[in-house]
C-alpha cells in the first residue's frame, strides 16, 4: 500500500483495488452523471470533474460495495458544489480584470476633492432640521411627496413641498458659501 496525500495536512492510506472496480464504473458512470446533473445546477464539464473526482475516491477509500452508488453519489456531489463555488469566484475575478470595476475596489481610487464635496453635501444634510432632513432622505430615497406625507405622520403635500423646497435651498446656499 503506498500512501496518498488527499490534503496537505493529512496522508490518506489507498485500500487495496478489489477487481470490480472496472464493472462498476461501466454498471454505475452514466446514472452517477444524470443523478448530480439532475442536483447540481452546472455544466456538463464541471458535473463531469466531480464524478471522475468520486471515482478517484472510490478508488482509494473502497466503500462498502452494497452501498457504492449512494456513496458515489454524495462525493460527487460535493465536489461539484465545491467546484462551482471556485468557478463562480473565478468568473468574478475575470469580470473585475476585463471590466473598469477595478477602480471602485481600489484604496484610494477616489480623489481628495470627490471627498470633500462629499463631506461638505453631508454637513449640510446635518445642518438641515429634522423634518427637512428626513423628507429629503426620503425624496432622495424614490418616495413621492404624498407617500412621504404618510409616512412622516398624515400630513398634507403642501408641508412635504414646502420642507422640501427650504432644504433644497439651504444645501444650495451651503454649496455657494
Amino acid at each position: 500500500m503506498q500512501p496518498h496525500t488527499n490534503r496537505p495536512d493529512r496522508t490518506v492510506i489507498a485500500a487495496r483495488p478489489r477487481g470490480d472496480e472496472a464493472e462498476l464504473y461501466d454498471r454505475h458512470h452514466r446514472e452517477l452523471m444524470r443523478a448530480v446533473s439532475r442536483h447540481v445546477n452546472a455544466g456538463a464539464a464541471l458535473i463531469e470533474d466531480a464524478c471522475q473526482y468520486a471515482w478517484l475516491q472510490l478508488l482509494r477509500h473502497q466503500p462498502d460495495r452494497a452501498s457504492v452508488f449512494p456513496w458515489l453519489y454524495v462525493v460527487a456531489v460535493h465536489e461539484a458544489y465545491r467546484l462551482s463555488t471556485l468557478e463562480r469566484r473565478e468568473l468574478r475575478l475575470e469580470a473585475l480584470a476585463t471590466g473598469s470595476a477595478w477602480e471602485t475596489f481600489i484604496a484610494g481610487s477616489v480623489t481628495l476633492e470627490d471627498q470633500l464635496e462629499a463631506l461638505e453635501a453631508l454637513r449640510a444634510l446635518a445642518g438641515l432640521p429634522d423634518r427637512q432632513r428626513r423628507d429629503l432622505a426620503l425624496f432622495v430615497a424614490g418616495y413621492k411627496y404624498r407617500e412621504i406625507a404618510q409616512l412622516t405622520g398624515g400630513r398634507t403635500y403642501t408641508n412635504v413641498n414646502k420642507h422640501l423646497t427650504k432644504a433644497r435651498a439651504a444645501i444650495r446656499r451651503s454649496e455657494f458659501s
